[in-house]
């Protein structure tokens, strides 16, 4: 992948691993890993970018083609587990991946469930369900959760299988492995376990986790909240994302913005406000996240921090908030971030945390079936996913994993 430039170079690994790929965040008593750079999926050759369409659907022009440079830029079987499900976030469960030896393809979500190795993917078996293996770096999974919080994004079901040393497994082992290692008493990042425990158990499970300890969904929801953001990853994008997840999940389901539902929405609110307050004159937001005014001239890292904050205010804001000028604005500088960069590597980390931005913006905004979100359960209000096994599941459309043509 590109080099960073000499400037942040010299800044030092540590201003680096603050937001390449958004690194985990460590204990403060575990050592710092030496610095690590995240694989980048195959870049497509050079193409014009022709806007289709008349000059007042120039913004659906730009980000339908932003996406499209975006899908043509093949993953492969060589690139580690973090990057394939970070595509497959980014481009849903039809995403597929490329033997460059064979040029055979494979669907890459097929390939995990039934499987198929990669550099850095390893799901363990606990005595409550199963887990993923975290690290190396960049690499493995990052995150505690990260890789079923995103896979739960895209509606993969309940019972999904999984074939694991010979055995088959579910989504639903997963989720019960992170319900019951939450613990809001250690420092653990509840983020993803907020999205995966709300998606497959409910937003108002009560249980008592493998420590012992008596837990509410709600105290999860406080937790993150309590936490502080400067060390959270991604500027705190991630945590966001996953309170107003839930949020949408609660309200979705009948449940009223009330207690520690009001909270979140006044949590959350505050950090609309400050994405619009430290927004760039050229529509990207901050490079210092939600911290405070930043504009890094580094594309790559622009991408990043603009595509993390554009993912949850997609999923965060009303209809009629995304047509306002300043998320307009900036939905249009990420697409043009990303071909301006169209024939040079990305991480994939901050490519396809932006895509999935762009296409949840879009499938809001215009239409879902042009950029293939017609299957993504975003959970807002008025179209939640029920939860697992009850008789309006029957009725919700879930995407099937099948090779892309």
């Amino acid at each position: 992948m590109s080099k960073l430039k000499m400037g942040l170079l010299t800044a030092g690994v540590l201003a680096f691993l603050a937001w390449a790929g958004c690194a985990p965040v460590s204990p403060p008593d575990e050592e710092s890993a030496p610095e690590k750079k995240p694989d980048a999926p195959a870049q497509p050759a050079a193409e014009p970018v022709v806007p289709s369409g008349p000059v007042k659907d120039l913004l659906r022009s730009r980000i339908e083609s932003a996406i499209d440079n975006v899908e043509r830029r093949d993953l492969l079987l060589t690139n580690g587990f973090w990057t394939i499900f970070h595509g497959i976030l980014g481009l849903g469960p039809r995403t597929t991946l490329l033997d460059a030896e064979s040029g055979q393809r494979v669907n890459a979500l097929e390939y995990i469930q039934n499987g198929g190795e990669l550099r850095g993917l390893k799901f363990i078996p606990t005595r409550h369900g199963l887990d993923v293996q975290m690290g190396p770096q960049f690499v493995g999974q990052g995150h505690q959760d990260q890789f079923v919080a995103e896979m739960a994004q895209w509606g993969v079901p309940a019972e999904a299988r999984f074939v694991v040393e010979g055995r088959n497994y579910t989504m639903m082992d997963f989720a019960r492995h992170s319900q019951m290692r939450a613990r809001v008493t250690q420092n653990q990042e509840l983020g993803w376990a907020i999205v995966v425990i709300g998606q497959y158990l409910g937003t108002d499970v009560a249980w008592i986790n493998e420590s012992g300890e008596r837990l509410e969904f709600a105290d999860l929801l406080r937790y993150e909240m309590r936490a502080p953001m400067s060390e959270a990853a991604c500027g705190g994008t991630h945590r966001l994302f996953g309170l107003s997840w839930a949020l949408h999940l609660h309200l979705g389901r009948g449940g009223k913005a009330e207690g520690v539902w009001k909270e979140v929405e006044v949590f959350t609110d505050r950090y609309k406000q400050l994405a619009r307050q430290f927004q760039n004159p050229d529509g990207s937001f901050s490079t210092n996240s939600f911290a405070g005014r930043g504009n890094d001239p580094n594309r790559e890292r622009r991408i990043n921090t603009t595509g993390h904050i554009l993912e949850w205010l997609a999923l965060a804001l009303t209809d009629a908030e995304l047509r306002q000028p300043w998320v307009q604005s900036a939905a249009s500088a990420l697409s043009l971030m990303i071909l301006e960069m169209r024939t040079q590597p990305i991480d994939g980390g901050s490519l396809y945390h932006a895509v999935h931005g762009l296409k949840m913006y879009h499938a809001r905004l215009y239409t879902p079936e042009k950029v293939g979100t017609a299957e993504m359960p975003i959970p807002l209000p008025h179209r939640a996913p029920p939860l697992p096994g009850s008789a309006a599941e029957e009725t919700l459309r879930l995407p099937r994993p099948m090779p892309r043509r």
